[in-house]
């Protein structure tokens, strides 16, 4: 389904936004917990991680509700505690581009840290998501006085820049079993668990999300998953993939 700039907004307005709240701990407990989980968060120094949860906001937001739309102020970055987040750029035609799943331990709006105003992307909630929603001026300025925090947000973002150019020389070069076979072995990174099978990518990703992030359509990924499955690459199993021989999985990249 296409999200286009206009249906994003009516879903901003028309769907509340958060959650329950979690009374099993306090608030500065929730925050510093998902502070924990983030790498960024922990080269940060004690006070700018006292810092961090003072000025911080805890968002809950339930799947397939907005974290963030694209074209709203970027006034906040967002570390995320729990679920996963989709982020998804509406074009002018109409369509709607997927650029990637944010988890556990990840940022979200590190643009706003740079010359962007506005959110350039939406994000979706995969899953019901937690996050500490930070702002844009508060993090600046921790930056200035902490150079671990400072290195730590400069190797993630030099690390998402290496992640868009190879998808982008991924798409010019690779046929479509490439590309599928490179997007599971980076699921297996991310969010792979052991399995007594092989490895289980624990993100329950549709036919169509992974049509989108590799470019192709959700036909053409049933038909390359099935090739899979009866080559004993892979299974299938209650919408979530178990990677049975990784090293024909890399074979195919």
């Amino acid at each position: 389904m296409m999200i286009g700039k206009e249906a994003l907004a009516r879903n901003m307005r028309v769907r509340p936004s958060t959650l329950g709240n979690d009374g099993g701990l306090d608030l500065d407990a929730r925050k510093r917990r998902i502070l924990r989980r983030s790498a960024i968060a922990n080269a940060a120094s004690a006070a700018s991680q006292s810092a961090l949860c003072d000025g911080g906001t805890i968002r809950r937001v339930s799947r397939g509700r907005i974290l963030a739309a694209q074209g709203d102020p970027a006034t906040a970055i967002a570390f995320v505690g729990m679920g996963r987040v989709r982020l998804a750029r509406a074009m002018s035609d109409g369509r709607n581009l997927s650029l990637g799943y944010r988890g556990i331990g990840d940022m979200l709006g590190e643009a706003a840290l740079g010359a962007a105003a506005t959110h350039r992307e939406s994000a979706v909630a995969a899953e019901d998501v937690e996050a500490l929603s930070v702002p844009v001026a508060t993090l600046r300025g921790l930056m200035v006085q902490d150079g671990g925090l400072a290195a730590a947000l400069m190797v993630v973002m030099v690390e998402r820049q290496g992640d868009t150019e190879e998808r982008l020389a991924s798409m010019l070069f690779r046929n479509v079993e490439s590309r599928l076979a490179e997007f599971l072995l980076k699921a297996m990174t991310r969010w792979g668990i052991p399995d007594p099978r092989g490895v289980l990518i624990a993100a329950p990703f549709t036919h169509q999300e992974m049509a989108s992030m590799i470019g192709s359509t959700r036909e053409t990924v049933t038909l390359t998953l099935g090739d899979l499955r009866r080559r004993g690459v892979l299974e299938v199993d209650r919408r979530r993939i178990v990677v049975l021989d990784r090293e024909a999985l890399r074979q195919r990249v």
